[in-house]
């Protein structure tokens, strides 16, 4: 699935959002506030799988093409 230009714009304001060190990227505990906003309920085992899954290079953050990846890929 191709993003829009308003779409990647949108994403990245997400993305930056929940970068809160501004750091240029995700790490776990901004990871965590990102799934339980989404829903309280998810479980300290939801967000390390869901780290390792959306961690294409496995250096325990999330980057931009990552998270744009994972976006895209739900549509």
């Amino acid at each position: 699935m191709s993003l829009s230009d308003e779409e990647l714009r949108e994403l990245k304001e997400t993305f930056d959002h929940f970068d809160a060190d501004k750091n240029g990227v995700i790490d776990k505990h901004e990871f965590r506030t990102l799934l339980r906003t989404l829903d309280p309920g998810f479980s300290e085992d939801d967000v390390r799988r869901g780290l390792k899954i959306l961690d294409a290079n496995q250096n325990d953050v999330i980057d931009w093409d990552e998270f744009v990846g994972w976006w895209g890929s739900r549509g």
